[in-house]
């Protein structure tokens, strides 16, 4: 075809078929986006936020909405919108006082206050300058500021003219393009603060890395979020991405990690003109009575996924508390065992039945804990820096001294692996002598041996690690091939953690606490995904025990934890076996 018969075609294709080449983009406010006769209407404010400690120098408008009828002794709901100019203009694309003037008339929605902020900006020096806009710092950067921004300065000054729900149900967050990532990011980071969650045309791109939601929520425990979500497929594609491909990622990614999730996708661009044509449905949405939330999607094929190992609506539950508990450990019968390490009172059972019992009251100091071969109990012994082992009479018999040891393991041959974190190194005792088997990580702490006891896994606590290494245990007990081959979470430039506890089940995965939450890998070291923790502190010590070995203990600061869990643990000290498919 010659080029004048292309562009012939090209230009009549265009005129017959717009909607095929160009977006239509023509998406108009309904009647709901519009003031409506007889309908009572709400009281906006505006006031100027100027000192923020969390943004320092920034200075900000913001516009605050109390609904028609307001009472201040009454507490309200809350939504609060991002690039709030934008969104308080009853000429733009959201008309959001009007939106709520009309719901809240039709009672679809219950009366709420509604904040809306600008981003910041730190105003220039001199006239010839512009200042420095923080928008995209504050929005698109994946971490949880904005979020502690609100929580902590922008919630108190909304206290000061309403009550607001201290139910996270009770508040929505909601914005379009960097205002739309930053809604999910605070959402993300800070559940127990809000949970309804309005996007439009989000920046789900690697503006500052947020890229990275899509793969995180698929290997995340569900977080209790609705999200609505809203893009055009002619949105943006530029050097930071794809609009529509990263929020169809997003969308793939909700539905298969079971949120409550709705989206819409139209034929426009970078525009909020179908955001606003949609905000009263997504607002009726978002406060309906909702429904349980999906199953995520099954484990498929080889690939093992959080969703076959924990079990809906098994939780965590509180055993006990102490000083600070370490040392996580079970028996065959599904005893749990831990140390009081700081509070002096040595080491307690908690039985099967749920008794706590103080095992031995002598045995204090103890970071690490491990049933041998012989049926006693052992022990490392910080304060005294040696290994012990302990006999069902409570008879103390020291193994081996002068180790600057934290945590061990012991095989079905009795021989016992300590990580000295100190020193940077693994040693093996064996008749009382230890030697050095291992070296790499930079602060080894965690160890546990896989179902065939050829891997040994020790985890690095060091700041700067990025993974946990595994070692091939020689028929000698010498450890060798010494790799990190278990990756700790990554978001952006940053390592989400630090290795702590180490345990492994008979299908071979591996977990390690870390400072967010239990990471569990599959045998050869994929990630498979993060068990959210139980507390906001860091999970140190962690096993399978209870009955049948089904259950997840995880030790957390001075509390001790359980969750029951699609998994069964062993003992390193029994036979050798190969791992469960």
């Amino acid at each position: 075809m010659t080029v004048p018969r292309l562009l012939a075609r090209s230009l009549f294709f265009a005129l017959l078929l717009p909607g095929l080449l160009l977006a239509a983009d023509d998406y108009k406010p309904g009647p709901d986006s519009q003031e409506q006769p007889g309908v009572p209407k709400g009281e906006v404010k505006k006031f100027v936020w100027k000192e923020s400690r969390i943004y320092p120098g920034t200075v900000r408008d913001c516009w605050l909405y109390l609904p028609p009828a307001f009472d201040a002794a009454k507490e309200y709901p809350l939504i609060i919108f991002q690039d709030g100019g934008g969104a308080v203009n009853p000429k733009g694309d959201l008309r959001v006082p009007t939106v709520l003037d009309n719901l809240i008339a039709q009672q679809a929605i219950p009366p709420m206050v509604a904040l809306f902020i600008n981003p910041g900006n730190v105003p220039a020096v001199t006239p010839l300058g512009k200042g420095l806009s923080t928008r995209s710092f504050e929005y698109d950067t994946p971490d949880d500021t904005y979020a502690r921004f609100l929580i902590q300065e922008m919630l108190p000054e909304v206290a000061k003219s309403a009550k607001i729900s201290s139910n996270p149900e009770d508040r929505a967050l909601a914005g379009t393009s960097s205002g739309g990532i930053c809604a999910f990011t605070a959402a993300w980071f800070h559940p127990e603060a809000f949970r309804k969650v309005i996007t439009g045309i989000g920046s789900f791109t690697n503006i500052r890395g947020g890229y990275w939601y899509p793969a995180a929520i698929r290997k995340t425990e569900r977080k209790p979020l609705h999200v609505f979500l809203q893009d055009g497929e002619k949105d943006l594609d530029n050097v930071h991405g794809s609009w529509p491909l990263g929020a169809h990622e997003m969308v793939a990614a909700l539905t298969f990690a079971g949120y409550d999730v709705k989206s819409t996708f139209g034929d426009g661009g970078h525009s909020g003109k179908q955001l606003g044509s949609l905000l009263p449905e997504a607002l009726r949405w978002m406060w309906r009575k909702a429904a349980a939330a999906p199953a995520p999607a099954p484990e498929a094929g080889g690939d093992l996924a959080l969703s076959g190992l924990l079990i809906p609506g098994k939780d965590w539950e509180l055993v006990t508390s102490r000083k600070f508990v370490d040392a996580a450990c079970s028996d065959t019968a599904g005893n749990f065992y831990f140390s009081d390490l700081n509070g002096g009172t040595g080491i307690y059972k908690v039985a099967v039945d749920g008794t706590i019992s103080v095992y031995n009251a002598q045995a204090t100091s103890v970071s690490g804990l491990k049933f041998g071969p012989d049926g006693r109990l052992y022990a490392f012994q910080g304060n005294r820096k040696r290994v012990i082992a302990i006999d069902d009479k409570g008879t103390i018999e020291e193994i081996a001294g002068g180790i600057d040891g934290n945590d061990l393991t012991i095989d079905h041959e009795g021989r016992i692996y300590v990580t000295e974190t100190g020193k940077k190194q693994v040693v093996i005792i064996e008749k009382g002598k230890p030697r050095v088997v291992a070296t790499g990580p930079k602060a080894p702490n965690g160890l546990a041996l896989s179902p065939d006891q050829e891997t040994l896994t020790v985890s690095d606590y060091d700041g700067n690690a990025t993974a946990a290494w595994a070692f091939r245990v020689e028929a000698n007990g010498d450890l060798t091939a010494g790799m990190p081959v278990f990756p700790y979470r990554r978001f952006g430039a940053a390592v989400e953690s630090k290795g702590d506890g180490v345990t492994c089940d008979t299908r071979g995965r591996w977990y390690i606490g870390t400072e967010t939450g239990v990471q569990v890998f599959d045998p050869n070291g994929r990630p498979v995904g993060l068990v959210l923790p139980p507390s906001s502190g860091p999970i140190t010590s962690l096993t399978l025990s209870g009955p049948g070995l089904h259950w997840l203990f995880a030790l957390s600061g001075d509390r001790v934890y359980k969750r029951e869990v699609n998994a069964t643990g062993f003992l390193p000290s029994q036979p050798p076996f190969a791992r469960e498919k």
